[in-house]
């Protein structure tokens, strides 16, 4: 577009908000609402902007919310095949797959494929997460509920070797500040080549408690059980992946392939006090 009789400025692009930026050929500038209307534009006095058009955020969310039933809460933009049931539920964003029954649950952003199976003030914070709400007694998230989490992995030597949620490099059982949480892992590996014969198992159990401080600090207190041995020698143990985060570590044996999978329950009471 031209300048306009004198104007040294004129109109530049208009964003997807339908704000028009202009420029004086170098810098990018704003309009005033004279200068806004001289170009044929709306001038939007209670934001203080130059419009080419209305942005209709109810449009923006039907393009970023797609095939939800929401009629139990709300869902923030990015949130895909979600059913919210009963009241008050929310999810945070870019959500995916993903079932929250009962009231004032909160799934966090990024979450996919997880269930909030019931209850109240659930807060699901883990990749595929199962959640059972406690209540929040009466009134905060998160402070009381039940959840599980499956997590995997595979060990080629006897380096300790963290397992990861869902399988999803990098991703653990997310840490909760000012928190107890006992947990009770049940943990199997399964040789698949290398030494020894394939087929060769192990079969643990691990039982425990972590208490998380305000500044993610823990300490565990846990026992390891042998379920069953099936001629394969490896431990297990809880422990930080992070310093935000934690999970089953796994140490197998020399020269051995083992597959990994632990079913971890998690028992969570957190207080509003600072420790």
């Amino acid at each position: 577009m031209d300048f306009l009789e004198k104007f040294d400025i004129k109109p530049k692009e208009v964003l997807g908000t339908g704000e028009v930026v202009f420029t004086d050929g170098t810098n990018d500038l704003f309009a005033n609402q004279p200068l806004c209307e001289a170009y044929g534009y709306t001038y939007n006095v209670a934001t203080g902007t130059c419009q080419a058009f209305k942005f209709n955020t109810i449009v923006e969310n039907k393009f970023n919310n797609i095939n939800n039933n929401t009629s139990g809460g709300k869902t923030e933009n990015g949130t895909k095949h979600t059913i919210l049931n009963g009241q008050e539920n929310v999810t945070k964003g870019n959500n995916t797959n993903n079932i929250l029954n009962g009231e004032k649950h909160q799934i966090e952003n990024t979450i996919k494929n997880s269930n909030v199976l019931a209850g109240s003030f659930g807060n699901v914070k883990n990749q595929s997460e199962i959640v059972i709400g406690g209540g929040g007694f009466g009134t905060t998230l998160g402070l009381a509920q039940t959840s599980f989490v499956q997590q995997s992995g595979l060990t080629t030597d006897a380096t300790q070797t963290n397992l990861f949620t869902q399988y999803l490099t990098n991703k653990f059982i997310e840490k909760v500040a000012n928190a107890v949480i006992g947990f009770e892992a049940n943990v199997i590996g399964v040789n698949y080549g290398g030494e020894g014969e394939v087929g060769q198992y192990i079969y643990l159990q691990l039982r425990g408690a972590v208490a998380i401080g305000n500044g993610f600090a823990t300490t565990y207190t846990q026992s390891s059980t042998t379920i069953a041995n099936g001629g394969l020698s490896a431990t297990a143990t809880m422990k930080d992946a992070t310093a935000t985060s934690f999970g089953v570590a796994v140490t197998g044996v020399e020269e051995t392939r083992i597959q990994w999978t632990a079913d971890v329950k998690l028992w969570q009471n957190k207080i509003t006090q600072i420790f």
